[in-house]
């Protein structure tokens, strides 16, 4: 399915199809956690009670990506040693 990133005041938006609402249950004013990948260029979304279950924090999470994105390889090479 193809979405087209919007225009919505000084932000870009995503709009959700309605299938995945309808099929979901999500409605405006959810919130939702968003992880980010750089490497594949993408989202994922999960609700905001789904993320709580998590063993650490979603802030904790992106934290501990963004460090593995930026000296994983460094990482990987001080655990040869």
């Amino acid at each position: 399915m193809i979405q087209k990133v919007i225009q919505v005041g000084n932000s870009l938006a995503l709009t959700i199809p309605k299938s995945f609402i309808d099929q979901t249950g999500f409605k405006a004013g959810d919130e939702l956690f968003v992880h980010q990948d750089l490497r594949s260029k993408s989202l994922i979304v999960t609700p905001k009670s789904n993320a709580s279950k998590m063993k650490i924090s979603p802030e904790l999470f992106s934290w501990l990506y963004d460090i593995e994105e930026k000296y994983g390889e460094v990482i990987k090479e001080l655990a040869q040693k």
